[in-house]
């Protein structure tokens, strides 16, 4: 289902004249040509390289309803750079995510999809280093069967890429960013590239 949400929104924002960056484009998860599904951190990476002017994270739960906007638990920065820079990434881009969630927000409320926005660590999105949000998709009601119903997805996507459209036109990197660049840490010994 969030694949289908996926392609939905990329359909949306491509016609808007978007560059669309998706880690997958199937159920396998898997970079074409291995056997080895993208880490978490692989996913990071992929986003990081783009440059996005956002980046969000689609997921889905059979509990709650509408959508949940997620953006991250890290406290904001200025742009100093941490001990470890790869797993907080996004603490120079935490106000801006949390604009970009406000302006998600006010789309989805318009488009009449019930609405939860709070804060969570969930990995990779302290680890991106741009706007960044989890966008969990909830069912329509009380009715788990409407997460894959395509009207409601539809719906959800037109809203989220309305509100990106905004955002692309006032996106503003943080007031400065680190001076170490995000990159994923070294791999275990003995682990493959």
């Amino acid at each position: 289902m969030t694949l289908n949400l996926a392609f939905k929104l990329r359909s949306l924002l491509a016609a808007r004249g978007f560059n669309v960056v998706m880690t997958r484009d199937s159920d396998s998860a898997t970079e074409p040509n291995t056997p080895n599904p993208l880490t978490l951190d692989d996913r990071a990476g992929i986003a990081n390289h783009a440059h996005p002017v956002a980046c969000l994270l689609l997921h889905a739960t059979a509990s709650g309803n509408g959508v949940h906007l997620y953006s991250s638990e890290l406290d904001p920065t200025s742009g100093e750079p941490s001990a470890n820079p790869w797993l907080t990434g996004q603490a120079p881009w935490v106000v801006q995510s949390q604009r970009l969630q406000k302006q998600l927000g006010t789309a989805l409320t318009r488009g009449n999809i019930p609405l939860v926005m709070s804060r969570a660590s969930v990995r990779p999105v302290d680890s991106l280093t741009c706007p960044a949000l989890v966008v969990e998709l909830a069912p329509d009601g009380s009715d788990a069967d409407s997460l894959n119903d395509a009207s409601y997805q539809q719906r959800v996507a037109e809203a989220l890429a309305t509100a990106l459209v905004f955002w692309k036109t006032q996106a503003q990197p943080p007031d400065r960013l680190p001076e170490t660049s995000a990159t994923p840490p070294p791999a275990p010994a003995g682990a493959r590239p």
